[in-house]
């Protein structure tokens, strides 16, 4: 089993991450060769940027899906998005205009890297209110979480999964932020890494160079979790894709 990468702007055209199919094919090209095999499609949804309409977004990963098959392209691909946390989220939800991770209960969350850590806890408490699971997309970002891990500790506490970006892991973000991660990952306090991955040049979607720091610094069956073993558990095998495709 390869790495799934959980947070992805590689759809084409439905936000800041690859702008046409032949930037997407490229992208995949690269994950296939970092060891990505499953990869979550996570285009932003923010109010008045990036609406990422979900039927346009679904039919977008029915498109890419088949470039990949006639490809040949060793990787299975999901739909998700990566949320703007706004207080009308739950009408959204019911409206069926955002997306969940593989359609399970989990949903990627970012906010403004200058949000308070009270607002981010009840922005969490209220999704958690919903009955979604939240994912906390790059928890490095946010200037109130790593002034003090016992934050990050709270939010998992509460039953919010901690994602951090593999560039972010060996210091592509700065030293700063390398270091807190590596406070969150010897705490155990990180359930997944993605990519982030936006084109093939500055953000691609590359695993490796992380992974092998990773297996370097900590024991392996946390770090084949973080990789791989989380996200298939909580994401794919228990997802309604799989159930339906085991039904057929």
């Amino acid at each position: 089993m390869g790495y799934v990468d959980i947070h992805s702007h590689i759809l084409p055209n439905m936000d800041d991450g690859a702008q046409e199919m032949g930037e997407t094919l490229k992208m995949l090209q690269i994950a296939w060769q970092e060891g990505i095999t499953h990869i979550i499609a996570t285009p932003h949804y923010k109010a008045g940027r990036f609406p990422a309409d979900a039927e346009r977004m679904n039919r977008t990963v029915d498109k890419v899906r088949r470039e990949i098959k006639k490809m040949d392209i060793p990787i299975t691909l999901y739909a998700g998005n990566e949320i703007y946390y706004h207080s009308e989220l739950e009408e959204k939800f019911h409206a069926g205009a955002l997306k969940t991770l593989n359609g399970t209960e989990s949903v990627l969350i970012e906010f403004s890297p200058f949000e308070g850590y009270t607002y981010i806890r009840n922005a969490m408490e209220d999704i958690l209110g919903m009955g979604y699971i939240p994912i906390l997309a790059h928890v490095e970002r946010y200037e109130c979480l790593y002034k003090d891990k016992i934050c990050v500790e709270e939010l998992k506490a509460m039953g919010c999964g901690i994602q951090v970006n593999a560039g972010s892991v060996t210091g592509d973000a700065g030293w700063k932020t390398k270091n807190f991660i590596h406070k969150l990952l010897k705490a155990e306090l990180v359930d997944f890494i993605g990519t982030d991955a936006h084109n093939t040049s500055g953000r691609k979607p590359a695993m490796l160079k992380c992974a092998a720091h990773l297996y370097k610094k900590y024991e392996s069956s946390y770090v084949d979790a973080i990789l791989c073993g989380n996200a298939m558990s909580r994401l794919l095998d228990g997802s309604l894709e799989i159930k339906k495709k085991a039904g057929e």
